[in-house]
């Protein structure tokens, strides 16, 4: 990734509680070392910065390609160059607020065996959650503990792009015979069915930042993985039938079982960060409500069962054509 900012983004460091803020991260970053007396990486940042300079002349900054890897210099465990951030510009003001140099003190003895406490007990959540689809569940589960460079949503981006994703699995399994169906009637049958403004929302805007002195693990992504593997399977297992009649009502419980819990328990929210956006305000959970009703809506009426059963009578007749029927794994 370039060094250089997108154009709707800057990067933003802090000395101690004062922002530091610059469209090139290794800028930043040099004032920062300043600051702090780190020689070594001043003296590194100083020759990326040098090289950023010479390389402007020459062509557009957009077209820089400077390594964003740490510095290759040791940096002190707790050096504000730890915490350079980019930050979309809306939200300028959102991250400043949270004040300066994250993790200057290392946790206490109390505070880290209160966050383990938290630890454990979302663990035992997602646990309970990933049970209700496989009771048998053991398997040793893995969290990120990092923060996202942008943020982090509070509604998985993924659920704009699901439904899509199982249709192009399908058509790919079945491309002999989907060649001549109707590719502009596939493609809307695969796109979400959430407004325009939602969706926007939904990728830019319901989303917060975590400072390093702030409780977070991304839970969500997988009790939401576990999920969704399962749904997908489920949604082709109905859309291998071929044929709409041929669908069992086993099959369609099975979609209408995982779908239910995903909307009963919000699968698809992280709840870390909904707290944090929310942050007790009318307004922002009446929004946070409209988003969710609406989310539901597309999983259990707009692009659920029924809309298996809707893509299997569009392509049916091209089965029947060509002699095959149920086809994949599940005969």
């Amino acid at each position: 990734m370039a060094a250089a900012a997108k154009k709707d983004t800057v990067w933003i460091g802090f000395m101690d509680i004062v922002p530091v803020i610059g469209a090139v991260r290794e800028a930043v970053e040099l004032v920062l070392a300043l600051y702090e007396g780190n020689k070594a990486v001043i003296k590194e940042k100083e020759k990326a910065v040098e090289n950023l300079v010479k390389e402007s002349l020459i062509k557009d900054v957009k077209k820089l390609t400077l390594s964003d890897k740490p510095a290759a210099a040791e940096v002190d465990k707790f050096s504000g160059l730890r915490n350079v951030r980019e930050v979309r510009k809306e939200r300028i003001i959102e991250y400043m607020v949270k004040g300066g140099k994250k993790g200057t003190k290392p946790p206490t003895p109390a505070e880290q065996k209160e966050r383990q406490k938290r630890v454990e007990k979302i663990k035992e959540g997602v646990l309970e959650k990933i049970r209700i689809l496989k009771p048998d569940f053991n398997q040793e589960l893995k969290f990120e503990l990092g923060r996202s460079k942008r943020g982090e949503h509070v509604f998985n981006n993924n659920i704009l792009r699901f439904h899509s994703k199982v249709l192009t699995k399908f058509r790919e399994d079945n491309n002999n015979v989907l060649q001549g169906c109707n590719q502009q009637a596939m493609n809307d049958l695969g796109r979400h069915t959430l407004t325009l403004e939602t969706a926007k929302e939904i990728q830019t805007e319901m989303v917060v930042d975590f400072g390093e002195d702030e409780f977070y693990m991304n839970a969500n992504a997988v009790v939401y993985g576990v999920y969704c593997s399962a749904l997908r399977e489920a949604m082709l297992a109905v859309l291998r039938r071929i044929n709409p009649d041929d669908v069992t009502p086993e099959k369609k419980q099975r979609v209408n079982f995982i779908i239910d819990n995903m909307n009963n328990l919000e699968i698809y929210v992280d709840e870390l960060a909904k707290v944090k956006w929310i942050a007790n305000n009318a307004t922002i959970w009446t929004r946070f409500d409209d988003v969710r009703r609406e989310v539901v809506k597309m999983y259990k009426t707009d692009r659920g069962v029924d809309w298996c059963i809707d893509i299997l009578h569009s392509v049916a007749p091209l089965f029947n054509t060509s002699g095959s029927q149920t086809v994949g794994r599940d005969r």
